[in-house]
């Protein structure tokens, strides 16, 4: 009898559970109760602070947030003195309340980048919803201008082209990751200093901007309007100092292994009137040796590279194997000395124009110090613009099988 009471018991306790825990269900809210933003701007207001944008998408009846003809992005700026401010009187303007968990880029002006971002950035890292990989991306125009101009063709998703757009440097060269955890460890940091992604608005096939810097470098695409990711936004601490070009990425990714392929384009070493296009693989780790000679970074890095051969402007007519051995070892130390130029000019550029380790040389220079304290106290991320260095590459050419024609 007493069995059966505890038994009875028993069950009446896990009833219990049970009912209190799905008792709290009916609050849960509904992805139709919520505004998904899938990208912020931030710019220097007007009447405040800050003026930040916020880019919306409608959820599609299949619940999938995306952006497109049948669902088209809906982009609301405000004024206020903090972030955190402006999603509140975006919340009261709003129909829905804002959620940032499927937030992809963060976009930020020059202008702002230029007086420092470290309350922004860390007040963006200190919101749940908000990811540690959302890219951040420096606009030479205004963030409101940026983002209105994303017109993907390619995707219908606005959130999948955030996503994948920035990871292009992968395979191309010309630009970072730029993520927003990496650029928080990296203010704080005291052996390197951050980036991010440098993003353009191309109108009629010129790069516009707001602040006053040098837009004329050559274009590489033509379009009516978009936006152009290309380059890296160099900063000190928290504050832009300058940028560098597609090509100056290049040199970035290759020191800091970032790197799977890409093509570039070398003198012809027969004529220098022509180029010889080349595919690159890297799958090997940039060698860094730093040293501290009389108080004074010297700093030696090593690259090796694979590459194919894609395209020859002239070939030779001589195509006897020793004829052709000859040009391929050519043509390899053309391409080293292309690399080794490459890395040096973005080394003293980081250095003695910008003052900015972002390649991250200090993590090499610890060893020269016995406890953290002395590396504190040398204060790398100071000194690093009195450094030297020494650059070297190697490269191997696979395959040389349009040289002879076959």
């Amino acid at each position: 009898m007493l069995k059966n009471i505890y038994k009875y018991l028993i069950i009446i306790i896990i009833v219990i559970i049970f009912s209190l825990a799905f008792t709290g269900s009916h609050i849960v809210q509904s992805v139709d109760d919520l505004a998904y933003a899938v990208a912020l701007g931030i710019d220097v207001g007007d009447t405040e602070d800050l003026k930040v944008t916020f880019q919306f998408t409608m959820p599609s009846p299949s619940g999938e947030s995306g952006s497109g003809k049948s669902s088209p992005a809906v982009i609301d700026t405000v004024e206020a003195n903090s972030i955190d401010s402006a999603i509140s009187f975006m919340n009261a303007y709003v129909s829905k309340e804002i959620n940032l968990s499927h937030c992809k880029v963060i976009v930020i002006s020059e202008e702002v980048a230029q007086r420092g971002i470290a309350k922004e950035i860390f007040s963006l890292m200190n919101k749940v919803q908000i990811r540690p990989d959302n890219h951040v991306i420096i606009s030479t125009c205004s963030a409101q201008k940026y983002i209105e101009s994303v017109s993907p063709s390619l995707e219908n998703l606005v959130a999948k082209f955030y996503e994948i757009l920035p990871r292009s440097g992968e395979y191309t060269g010309y630009t970072v990751n730029g993520e927003l955890g990496d650029f928080f460890t990296k203010i704080v940091c005291t052996t390197c200093e951050p980036c991010a992604i440098l993003g353009n608005v191309v109108s009629n096939g010129t790069k516009e901007s707001s602040s006053g810097s040098d837009s004329s470098e050559s274009e590489m695409v033509s379009a009516k309007n978009g936006i152009e990711n290309m380059g890296i936004a160099v900063f000190k601490s928290d504050k832009l100092v300058g940028t560098l070009s597609a090509e100056e990425t290049l040199a970035h990714l290759l020191l800091t292994n970032q790197l799977k392929s890409c093509n570039i384009s070398i003198p012809d070493p027969d004529d220098e009137s022509k180029k010889i296009d080349l595919f690159l693989t890297y799958n090997h780790t940039a060698k860094v040796q730093v040293s501290i000679l009389n108080g004074t970074p010297f700093v030696k890095s090593h690259l090796t590279v694979n590459a194919k051969i894609a395209s020859v402007d002239a070939l030779s007519k001589d195509t006897t194997p020793k004829s052709s051995e000859q040009r391929l070892k050519k043509i390899e130390e053309s391409a080293e000395h292309y690399l080794k130029t490459l890395l040096s000019n973005y080394c003293y550029k980081t250095a003695k124009e910008f003052h900015s380790d972002i390649a991250g040389f200090g993590r090499h220079a610890i060893h020269n110090f016995k406890t953290s304290d002395e590396f504190d106290e040398y204060d790398w991320l100071n000194h690093y613009q009195d450094a030297f260095f020494e650059t070297d590459a190697k490269v191997t050419i696979k395959s040389g099988f349009l040289l002879t024609g076959t």
